[in-house]
């Protein structure tokens, strides 16, 4: 049977419509990049029933084989639906959470709306002081009409945008009471989709690719994935640690060698998998993140980040480092099997898994993207941040441009560092026959490239 990989993507916040996302992900990611299609077969791209999800909206679109004979399914993670109840004074309730903070609390990127929301509020009470609450007889004669149709305008933009496009962000981000099903749901289904994947037995190689809200909901996917499924070796097997031990080190040794680490993570993630692993993910890539601004999204603030993060309740790439005996580090001492035994504890799901995050810098709020930024400085050094640019409208309001290609189909250099990010033909990392990355920063997957592409029906 042919080697495969999966992509999963989720989408971000709005009213997204099944499969819509994906298919314009895999035409820039795949379709168009021609050169990583196979010699001998055509760009094709099947859509097949997904029977991984669950659900008939969805469809599961796979790939012909690659240069490197690799097969790829592409799966989106539709969670849209499960948040249609969302009421403006759940909007309105986390907009205040985020508001009501001084302006040295929020962060440099944000602080120019901040003010702006600020200035609005202040001039209206100003106003409001200075010539007193309006009676009905001192308003300027306007035909009922107008009034109704001012009203009605309002609501729609009160409707329309805030409930339906900040309401997703809003349900999720906050942990409200109300919020709390929403926010379960959602993860459920997350953790369920990966661990079918990684269950079914068909693919080497899995990545998950978060947009905007999404990656922020990839994150979470990632957390309670990777603590329900921590290192086990087979039974009377001599479990492996050099792998382990030099990313360990790697982790503490300062200066912090970023390339270096991510090169170890492969190999950690190969001897993790002979170890008895079931963990495929070799990459999670984010694009537009929210969590560039995590110590006000997820937590009071940056100290309060910074202690989460030290409690092991938000991992960090590299893992948070404790103190033990044998200095700092982010393995824990497990016995039960041949002797006692270091293992990663439950907040390392980036030992093994390599973190890649581009952003669009940000001008003057409109141009570039204002939601996204570099997430090294919040999440660690291990993580590999990318500025990258899109002429597409020329940068404004570049949110939803990350995988959109300009001209006649030519590559942003978003696209160009996207693809690379995935790396579908191996070119950065091989997919090995046992299933694992090999990240040593070698050509491409060797083996016999001149077989006929796969067709319609295969796998």
């Amino acid at each position: 049977m042919a080697k495969k990989q999966a992509v999963v993507l989720i989408h971000g916040i709005g009213e997204q419509i099944p499969m819509e996302t994906l298919r314009g992900f895999v035409d820039a990611v795949w379709s168009k990049d021609t050169a990583i299609h196979h010699p001998y077969g055509a760009p094709t791209v099947w859509s097949k029933p997904d029977d991984i999800s669950g659900s008939f909206e969805l469809r599961r679109l796979t790939t012909g084989r690659n240069r490197a004979e690799v097969r790829t399914d592409f799966f989106e993670f539709y969670w849209a639906y499960l948040g249609r109840d969302t009421r403006m004074a759940q909007v309105t309730a986390w907009l205040r959470l985020l508001v009501l903070r001084p302006p040295s609390r929020i962060p440099a990127p944000l602080r120019p709306i901040w003010w702006l929301l600020a200035g609005s509020v202040l001039a209206v009470l100003v106003t409001l002081y200075a010539y007193g609450m309006p009676k009905p007889g001192d308003w300027i004669p306007v035909p009922a009409g107008a009034i109704g149709l001012a009203g009605g305008l309002l609501s729609a933009l009160a409707g329309g945008f805030l409930v339906k496009y900040i309401g997703d962000a809003a349900r999720y981000l906050h942990g409200a009471p109300d919020n709390v099903e929403h926010r379960q749901k959602i993860r459920t289904k997350g953790v369920e989709l990966l661990k079918k994947l990684q269950d079914s037995g068909q693919y080497q190689r899995i990545l998950v690719v978060g947009h905007s809200l999404g990656s922020v909901i990839g994150y979470d996917i990632l957390t309670y994935l990777w603590a329900t499924r921590l290192e086990r070796p087979p039974a009377g097997a001599e479990p492996q640690t050099a792998a382990l031990d030099r990313l360990v080190e790697l982790a503490r040794a300062e200066p912090f060698d970023a390339a270096t680490y991510r090169q170890a993570q492969g190999a950690y993630l190969k001897e993790l998998q002979a170890n008895g692993s079931p963990w495929l993910i070799t990459d999670f890539i984010t694009l537009g993140s929210p969590l560039a601004y995590a110590g006000l999204l997820l937590a009071k603030g940056p100290e309060d980040l910074a202690a989460r993060q030290a409690d092991r309740e938000l991992p960090t790439c590299p893992p948070a480092l404790e103190d033990t005996r044998e200095g700092r580090t982010f393995a824990h001492r497990s016995s039960g099997w041949r002797g006692a035994r270091w293992i990663p504890h439950h907040a390392a799901p980036f030992a093994p898994t390599r973190w890649t995050n581009l952003y669009f810098p940000t001008r003057f709020l409109v141009r570039g993207d204002p939601i996204g930024g570099p997430l090294a400085p919040v999440f660690g050094q291990g993580i590999r941040d990318l500025a990258v640019q899109t002429p597409v409208r020329r940068g404004f309001f570049g949110h939803t441009r990350y995988w959109t290609l300009a001209g006649q189909g030519e590559a942003t250099s978003a696209v160009v560092e996207l693809r690379r990010a995935l790396d579908l033909a191996g070119d950065q990392g091989t997919i090995a026959a046992e299933g694992a990355i090999d990240d040593t920063g070698g050509g491409a997957v060797g083996g016999a490239l001149g077989g006929a592409a796969d067709g319609p029906d295969a796998g």
